[in-house]
Formats: structure tokens, sequence, C-alpha cells
């Protein structure tokens, strides 16, 4: 065998183990408590949904004028637009 799958092996063995570094194990997680925390919470989700809606209907667009062998220009979808 080689030694790239002989490390993968060793690495496989090794991961039910509980190896973990002492830093993973003392992170708090981030749980929102006061009113304010969980507003800029639901802010900053939905921030990252509109994003994830703007980059599918660029995408589509994208789609649409290779399809058609075509440029659209449409301003509003720079993409500098923030």
């Amino acid at each position: 065998m080689s030694g790239f799958v002989k490390a993968g092996f060793s690495f496989l063995r090794n991961i039910g183990k509980g190896k973990t570094s002492p830093t993973i194990k003392s992170l708090k997680p981030n749980v929102p408590k006061t009113k304010l925390e969980k507003a800029k919470s639901k802010l900053a989700i939905a921030k990252q949904k509109s994003k994830g809606s703007k980059a599918a209907l660029n995408q589509t667009i994208f789609n649409f004028q290779k399809e058609r062998g075509q440029k659209i220009d449409l301003p509003y979808f720079k993409k500098g637009d923030k």
C-alpha cells in the first residue's frame, strides 16, 4: 500500500477515539439570551438568506443568458451591489 492509503486508514481508525484539541472543548455555544441578541441573530440570518437568494437569482439569469446566447445587462444585479 502507498503511504497515502496507510495515512488514510490510520486517520479513519482514530476518528471515533475522541482525540480532540482542548481548545475545541473549551468553546461555549453562541446562544442569544436577550431580545437584542435574538434580534441581531435573526437579522444576520435574514441577511445571509437574502445573499443566497440573490446569488441563486444571478445564477438563473446567467444560465438564461447562456442558453439564449445573449447578454442582458441588468443594472441592479451588478457584482459590486451590496
